[in-house]
């Protein structure tokens, strides 16, 4: 018999799966072309930076990266759809909040690289300020001695979404869409990390930038 809980459980993963089969139909219909840097080895534990509103996109396309992978998701009703869908893509997903149990997320995270795992995700997330680097991806870098992966996109079609704080972009069906994978940046010890996370918001709009000349 159903819970009210396991009815709710059930009822986002049924949308999870609609999810997948709903995206890997749109995906199939757009015309990709990835632009890979020299310095970017698809066999190598990286970090990749993107932008929060253009986080689809980078989620279906680093399937092809040949490391382990995980992804941070909320303990939320949504979270439990995003789960469902990351599990068909072959993300291994952690389960927290950067906004509450903060400490928690992160350590779960840093444990995924000591076990090998790449790690992705918004920069600018979960809240904002658009377009701004928020801290902890420049000190896991550093810490482990990781390189991040600069992350950009384009497409000729696309919806976004006007009200909502990352304007988020989903590409339209038949769409034309640059991928492009930036050159690894390595964080010295000693480095400022204010510094380092200036320099991070520089190379991923240079990434975009690349990649809306190519489109």
């Amino acid at each position: 018999m159903f819970t009210k809980k396991k009815w709710t459980i059930f009822k986002s993963r049924l949308l999870g799966h609609v999810a997948y089969i709903a995206i890997s139909i749109l995906r199939a219909t757009w015309r990709v072309k990835v632009i890979k840097s020299e310095g970017y080895q698809p066999e190598k534990q990286f970090l990749f930076a993107f932008w929060h509103g253009k986080q689809l996109f980078p989620v279906v396309e680093l399937v092809q990266h040949k490391t382990k992978r995980a992804v941070l998701i909320s303990p939320s009703r949504d979270g439990e759809i995003l789960s469902t869908w990351l599990i068909h893509l072959g993300y291994e997903i952690i389960r927290g909040s950067s906004r509450q149990d903060t400490v928690q997320a992160f350590r779960a995270m840093m444990r995924k690289i000591k076990n090998g795992y790449s790690l992705g995700f918004g920069i600018d997330g979960p809240i904002g300020p658009i377009y701004k680097v928020k801290p902890g991806m420049t000190y896991m870098a550093q810490k482990f001695k990781i390189g991040i992966i600069p992350v950009g996109s384009a497409f000729s079609h696309k919806w976004v979404f006007e009200k909502a704080w990352d304007k988020y972009e989903i590409p339209k069906p038949f769409s034309k869409a640059i991928f492009y994978i930036g050159e690894p940046i390595y964080i010295d010890q000693g480095i400022d990390l204010e510094i380092s996370n200036q320099r991070l918001e520089t190379e991923i709009k240079k990434a975009e930038a690349e990649a809306f000349a190519l489109l």
